[in-house]
């Protein structure tokens, strides 16, 4: 997939976010350079800071079948600064054999 079409593939996840914070997070097969799968912030169950939400890259992680290391992870965050994985998300990351993170964002 090329770049432009990724950001656009981004941008349109990100928009179905259910919270403030829009992001998408997207997971590239690297041997193959296609998606594998997606997420974005939804409403969820309480976390520590005692809000309701479930973030991108879990939404996104729980969608893999098994962990891999082939897999590469881009989050995305529309209209803001760049945003990276929160402690709780890096420890998902880090057991689904994740070594590559790209961050990027789109500023309006």
């Amino acid at each position: 997939m090329k770049f432009k079409e990724l950001m656009e593939l981004a941008d349109k996840i990100a928009s179905k976010s259910q919270i403030r914070v829009k992001v998408a997070c997207i997971l590239i097969d690297k041997r193959t350079g296609k998606v594998v799968a997606t997420g974005y912030n939804k409403l969820g169950s309480r976390n520590l800071n005692g809000r309701f939400s479930t973030h991108a890259e879990i939404v996104a992680l729980r969608k893999v079948k098994k962990p891999s290391s082939n897999l590469i992870m881009l989050l995305y965050r529309k209209h803001q600064r760049l945003i990276t994985p929160c402690h709780a998300c890096m420890e998902w990351i880090r057991a689904y054999g994740i070594k590559e993170i790209y961050h990027t964002s789109r500023v309006e």
